[in-house]
């Protein structure tokens, strides 16, 4: 009788012993070609982003602008993010000022090095045709494209899952280095430095030696165990900074991802974030990648290739599906899992790539990625094709403009006060806000260099943002003085027009100075274009 079963295993286990130097063993004149192009096609996008970035498209997210101020407090860890983004900003900065374009200098230098490091490992271990096609893909993505442009926590966050993914499969493999494994160490360690989703890729590397067998013989040689404990050397300087400060960031990390309502479920934010990702990660390409993840397992017999990755990346998914039955999930949360699944899509759709109907899928996946591209470079390009503006609450951008028209205004109201002949300091709601005006109003910024703050964020009696950790950001010292206090004023929905309740200043304020009056409502312009409304108090005399 056949042993189908052990037919199976023994399939498997001549898999994983391919050497890699066999999959790929030159680079012939078709491969070559390919190369070419990618390199071509990701120097000609660098260069575009980085004139884009400097050319005042765009401003600043409320996140950047705290990553900034992060920068000017160099500290072993942060109240809610790991160091890394913060030291980064701060290299930028250093070679090309405190402007947009230094801080946002790494996020395309980033994306260029993530496509080449993923071009060059397909032309290694599959072929170049499908890395060129994958540099495609990742730049017809939105949520990536938007990745490409703003300097958050995510770009790092996916270079370092990515490096890690990649040594690791030249690791895995019967042939691989002690070597290689202590460099899956440094790059998850420098992944979990970056963005604490990190710690997800210990659970990808669990199920992966779950599901392929024959990879378990590196369990019992020191690779792995090397590889966690540089991991773990690698995260002791934000553990000793939350041993200092009560483990603040665990409470944080609980709290958003609202572990104490876990026994309610609703199926509202499952299906808003699907609807969310089905969007972002461009409709064609979600449907190419649920599909592949599926379909892969059909195959027999099993291919490494596909559960390596497949590994890498459905932890992280099925973690935040989970999340989503209680608790809202923000999109950008499962991006280190987003290249894992791109790259199953092409391995599995490569066989298939003759058919018409495969090909014509993947330039129509391409043209939605572009037109994606193109709108989400300009939303105003709407005003062009239909001859009107997106509603302000309906523009994808409306959150990265129109500040530096906020802080200005805000600047000339303290500048108002300032003639009683005491000193005004600027007081925000929310460290948004404060993170914004320190960085658009240049006397702020200056100040914020010299650790001498004129914007300050609402002080709190326990650590809700980073400025509790700030002695100088503390506004309650300055006994006496003068403020500016501003409060945003929500849109209507589906308008550009503030709802016309007026803003009512925080009880608490009326107690900490001895007057407070409103001087009339503003708003922050981006084109000429209301982009923020805000009412702006005068607060006399601190008590």
């Amino acid at each position: 009788m056949l042993d189908v079963a052990n037919i199976d295993q023994k399939i498997q286990l001549r898999q994983s012993r391919q050497p890699l130097s066999n999959l790929q063993p030159h680079l012939d004149a078709e491969s070559k070609k390919w190369l070419r192009w990618g390199y071509l096609l990701l120097g000609i996008l660098l260069l575009w982003r980085l004139v884009y970035i400097a050319s005042g498209f765009i401003e600043l997210s409320p996140d950047e602008s705290l990553y900034w101020l992060q920068s000017k407090h160099p500290a072993l860890s942060y109240y809610a993010k790991p160091p890394l983004v913060a030291f980064t900003m701060f290299l930028g900065t250093a070679v090309f000022g405190d402007n947009d374009f230094g801080v946002r200098f790494f996020s395309p230098v980033i994306s260029a090095v993530l496509g080449l490091i993923c071009l060059r490992f397909c032309a290694r271990e599959l072929n170049a045709r499908l890395g060129f096609a994958l540099v495609l893909i990742t730049n017809a993505t939105p949520l990536l494209i938007v990745g490409s442009n703003l300097m958050t926590i995510d770009p790092l966050s996916v270079l370092f899952w990515t490096l890690a993914m990649l040594v690791g499969w030249r690791a895995i493999q019967p042939e691989g280095k002690t070597q290689q494994w202590v460099w899956v160490g440094v790059w998850m360690g420098m992944g979990f430095l970056s963005k604490y989703t990190a710690l997800f890729q210990w659970l990808c590397w669990v199920m992966f030696f779950v599901m392929w067998r024959p990879a378990r013989v590196h369990l019992r040689k020191p690779g792995p165990y090397l590889a966690l404990l540089v991991n773990i050397l690698l995260a002791v300087p934000v553990l000793i900074w939350n041993s200092q400060n009560n483990w603040v960031t665990i409470t944080h990390v609980g709290g958003r991802a609202d572990f104490g309502n876990t026994l309610h479920f609703t199926t509202r934010y499952l299906f808003e974030f699907i609807g969310a990702e089905a969007g972002l990660l461009n409709p064609i390409f979600f449907v190419g990648m649920v599909w592949a993840s599926i379909a892969g397992w059909r195959k027999r017999p099993r291919d490494l290739r596909m559960i390596y990755f497949f590994s890498m990346a459905a932890p992280v998914v099925f973690v935040y599906l989970l999340q989503s039955l209680h608790a809202r999930v923000l999109p950008n949360w499962i991006v280190p899992a987003i290249l894992p699944l791109m790259f199953m899509m092409v391995i599995y759709w490569d066989e298939y790539r003759q058919l018409p109907w495969v090909r014509r899928t993947f330039r129509a996946g391409l043209i939605i990625g572009l037109l994606g591209m193109i709108f989400l470079t300009d939303t105003d390009i709407s005003k062009v094709v239909t001859g009107h503006y997106l509603p302000v609450t309906m523009d994808p951008l409306h959150r990265i403009r129109g500040w530096h028209s906020v802080a200005h205004n805000v600047g000339e109201a303290r500048q108002n006060l300032l003639k009683e002949g005491k000193p005004v300091f600027i007081l925000c709601p929310d460290y948004s806000t404060a993170s914004q005006v320190s960085f658009y109003l240049p006397e702020a910024q200056a100040g914020a260099a010299k650790k001498q703050p004129i914007a300050y964020c609402w002080d709190a009696d326990e650590p809700i943002t980073e400025f509790y950790y700030w002695p100088e950001c503390h506004y309650r010292k300055r006994v006496g003085d003068n403020a500016i206090y501003f409060k945003m004023i929500p849109l209507a929905s589906g308008t550009s027009q503030p709802v016309p309740k007026a803003a009512v200043p925080p009880k608490e304020l009326l107690t900490e100075f001895r007057s407070v009056q409103s001087i009339g409502r503003f708003h922050g312009d981006f084109r000429g274009r209301p982009m923020h409304w805000f009412e702006v108090f005068e607060c006399r005399d601190q008590l």
